[in-house]
């Protein structure tokens, strides 16, 4: 008979029927001796996963299915939180290299490694012996400066003082010029008066000398007379002769006083000599006004030298480096210590190319540390990367593109003193109310995803060749 095809295990009276996937086939009916005396056909051994009943096959590649979408969903779908995107990475801050304006010898290091500054606290001593020493030196310069001020200052008074008194006696010596002109010119005035009555005596005496010699030659004066009126002439030829000499020495006085009157530079000499020696003090009171400012100045700076051999902490932070040691011998501006800011700490993270553009400059943020999860800190968005990162180097195919992610700094508004450089955190960039209701279309839609799938494998299993 041709074979036929029939359901597994329908007729079991049928004991000559031989099974073969979901077909059998029809052997010739036997007489009940004959089926005892034929040998039976062998069965071949079954593998261990066939042992397992069917139900709990299906219902292990149900599990197996639900596993991998739960998987994909946790890994590409699911937060914890719909307000955010997530980072990890690690709690660094702002480092400050401490060191000296000036070299020198370390004398003692106030600071290790761990400890917690705050702002003015001694850090690190250099040796100030040679500085103190230049330091009485310029103490020195500036006292000596300002007594060599003083000096000149005092010099002033006394100079100005003569100035006045030079000024009054020129004042007074043109006035004495002027008065001796006066007189001159009277002088000859009167002189000349006195030459003139002179002269006219001279004519009268010698008219009279004349009649009496005439007379006397005629007998009718005395010899006596004549004798008298020839002196009287005499006499008067000698007043002529005097009042022209009196007149001649009234002029050159005159003269003399003109000449002094009308020479000022002569009358000011003195005058003009006190005028220089207060120029020259004045001068001289600039000159060690001056070197008594530079004498300061230098002792300033000499001072401030002297300051800047002691360091100390420029603001509140942890020591994370001690690069020298007492005794040691150090340059200008040389590292000493190694200071971070605590207060200005911040998480720096990655955030997947498709999550950046949700993220913003002074967005506020959360920081949860591993101490402390329970216990987040706030902070706020204050930096993002101009450039994205990626591995590979260069990407030239869309599923490569997934691996770029942009790094992200938050800010902590306030560590608590709970946070450390160094430590490992997880950040949460709160979105504002827009983005949270785009995010909430994503779970539904990667949720129906699974489920149709796991479906759609459920109804598949109905195929899976049976075994018995």
């Amino acid at each position: 008979m041709p074979p036929t095809q029939t359901e597994t295990g329908n007729d079991s009276n049928n004991g000559s029927r031989q099974t073969t996937g979901t077909q059998v086939q029809e052997k010739p009916q036997t007489s009940e001796p004959e089926q005892q005396q034929s040998p039976k056909p062998e069965i071949p051994p079954q593998k261990p996963w066939q042992k397992i009943p069917k139900p709990v096959r299906i219902l292990g590649v149900i599990a197996l299915v639900a596993g991998v979408g739960f998987g994909a969903y946790r890994l590409f779908f699911y937060h914890p939180d719909e307000n955010g995107i997530f980072l990890s990475g690690r709690i660094e801050g702002y480092e400050t290299d401490v060191s000296a304006k000036i070299g020198g010898r370390v004398a003692n290091v106030a600071a290790r490694e761990g400890d917690l500054v705050k702002p003015g606290q001694l850090l690190v001593e250099l040796d100030d012996s040679d500085t103190r020493a230049q330091l009485q030196g310029a103490i020195a310069r500036v006292r000596a400066a300002q007594e060599r001020l003083q000096r000149t200052h005092q010099q002033l008074p006394v100079l100005q003082a003569q100035l006045a008194q030079a000024s009054l006696t020129t004042q007074q010596s043109g006035q004495d010029s002027e008065g001796r002109v006066l007189e001159s010119e009277n002088s000859v005035a009167a002189s000349r008066s006195q030459l003139a009555e002179a002269q006219e005596n001279l004519i009268l005496a010698r008219a009279k000398q004349r009649r009496t010699s005439f007379l006397y030659g005629q007998g009718a004066v005395s010899a006596q007379q004549q004798d008298e009126d020839n002196a009287s002439f005499g006499t008067a030829q000698a007043r002529v002769a005097a009042a022209k000499q009196q007149v001649d020495s009234a002029q050159g006085r005159l003269k003399q006083a003109q000449a002094t009157a009308q020479n000022p530079s002569i009358r000011a000499t003195q005058e003009l000599q006190v005028q220089k020696q207060i120029a020259q003090a004045q001068t001289d009171i600039a000159v060690s006004q001056q070197e008594y400012q530079d004498a300061k100045a230098n002792q300033a700076q000499i001072q401030a030298n002297l300051n800047y051999l002691v360091v100390k902490s420029p603001m509140e932070g942890d020591v994370i480096t001690r690069s020298v040691e007492p005794g040691e011998v150090v340059a200008a501006g040389a590292p000493l210590l190694t200071l971070v800011n605590k207060n200005q700490l911040y998480l720096r993270g990655f955030v997947p190319e498709g999550q950046i553009g949700k993220v913003r400059i002074g967005q506020s943020a959360q920081v949860y540390l591993d101490a402390f999860p329970d216990r987040p800190l706030e902070a706020t968005v204050s930096r993002i990367d101009p450039k994205a990162s990626f591995t590979p180097e260069n990407t030239y195919f869309k599923k490569d593109r997934v691996t770029q992610v942009f790094g992200v700094e938050l800010t902590l508004k306030n560590s608590e003193g709970l946070a450390k450089q160094g430590m490992p955190a997880d950040g949460r960039v709160l979105l504002p109310e827009s983005d949270r209701k785009q995010s909430k279309i994503l779970l539904p839609g990667a949720l129906g995803f699974i489920n149709s799938t796991i479906t759609d494998l459920t109804h598949r299993t109905a195929f899976i060749p049976q075994f018995p």
